[in-house]
């Protein structure tokens, strides 16, 4: 095995390709053209990445110089334990030590991102740390430490470009919607039935578009970050019963049945659950004849939460079952086949749903109907 000898540390070829997650050896077939410690060094360096190497045992600490330079050390001057703890918690990074510590216990691969102010410029660096063992035995801890400072702001540019966009198309929404409401109102009070319909249908529209806007802008977050979520405790029964009497008002041809069980307390980021919630309701309309009841269900067994939406809808075959939570899936038949979608709704609802470490699943059987449900833990 090859030995690479990198500024302040000493790696294996084997190792430099677990730090940087590469599955291909750095050496190639041909002996005479094996990378040389200074390409490694300076491959590394141009790409603004450092590594990092910590004895499990001895708890000394090494940094290359370019470590050093990102997390805003003196060239030249030793690093200790004590000073590398101390500058992350300067950094206000103190949980990358957490999830180094995990990584230990868990035997897996550390990952972090952090906001960093060094020489009073702003940057981001990736934090990745792996552990390496000796027959059985852990000995060291190494990894590297990136600049990631120009696709981070990237993503930020475009979180703060979503946030604008659905802000600024949910203002003109939540007006027309408003109008339309008070149109039906006055046309109910004038017996013009026909127009009252219409302004419901309208009506329908705006609550579909504020749903596909909410699902958009959480594909947007998941295409650069984890689904965040805005915990709080509340009352999932009450929330499950004030969306279903609004579906109730949105359709009124349709017969909904709800089974509560009160009160059903989660925590859990609500308006986040709502989402789940409507895209399961919207679904079960969309897809169920008109003179099918939509049965909702909300219990506590155990320590679950257990939420569920039947239809009496065409059913799904087993195959296409396993597709359902996947992005951009969707059940092409001929009883589905007018129904419009983006096949956006249900993988949302799984990764929102996950993300609370909750489970998401779906029950049906062809020609009876579907049952779509989510679990989340009570309290």
């Amino acid at each position: 095995m090859q030995i690479v000898k990198l500024p302040n540390s000493i790696y294996t070829t084997a190792q430099l390709n677990n730090l940087s997650g590469a599955g291909n050896s750095y050496a190639t077939s041909d002996a005479s053209k094996t990378f040389t410690d200074a390409d490694l060094s300076q491959i590394m360096a141009a790409n603004g990445q450092g590594s990092w190497k910590f004895n499990l045992h001895t708890h000394q600490l090494t940094l290359c110089p370019v470590a050093m330079k990102l997390l805003g050390f003196k060239a030249g001057v030793p690093v200790t334990l004590t000073m590398g703890i101390r500058r992350l918690v300067n950094l206000n990074a103190c949980h990358v030590l957490k999830v180094l510590k995990a990584a230990c216990r868990d035997h897996s691969r550390a990952e972090e991102v952090i906001k960093v102010n060094v020489a009073n410029t702003v940057a981001w660096l990736k934090i990745t740390g792996n552990v390496f063992y000796s027959n059985g035995m852990a000995l060291n801890m190494m990894g590297t430490v990136a600049d990631v400072t120009a696709s981070k702001n990237e993503e930020i540019r475009r979180m703060d470009l979503m946030a604008f966009l659905n802000h600024e198309l949910r203002t003109p929404l939540s007006t027309v919607k408003l109008y339309i409401q008070n149109a039906r109102y006055v046309a109910q009070a004038e017996n013009n039935r026909s127009l009252a319909d219409r302004m419901l249908k309208a009506d329908y529209q705006t609550v579909r578009m504020a749903n596909m806007i909410d699902n958009f802008l959480t594909l947007s977050h998941l295409e650069v970050t984890r689904v965040m979520v805005d915990a709080t405790r509340f009352d999932l029964s009450k929330v499950v019963e004030d969306l279903v009497s609004e579906m109730a008002f949105m359709y009124p041809d349709r017969l909904f049945k709800i089974e509560l069980n009160k009160p059903v307390v989660v925590e859990a980021d609500k308006d986040k659950v709502v989402q789940v919630l409507t895209n399961y309701l919207t679904n079960a309309v969309k897809y169920s004849p008109a003179d099918g009841a939509i049965n909702v269900s909300c219990r506590q067994i155990g320590k679950q939460v257990k939420v569920a939406v039947t239809d009496k809808g065409a059913g799904i075959g087993a195959k296409d079952q396993k597709l359902l939570f996947n992005r951009y899936s969707r059940v092409h038949d001929q009883n589905t086949i007018r129904a419009k979608g983006f096949g956006l709704g249900l993988f949302l609802s799984r990764e929102i749903i996950e993300s609370h470490c909750g489970k998401v699943w779906v029950k049906s059987q062809l020609g009876k109907g579907s049952t779509f449900g989510f679990t989340l833990p009570g309290i």
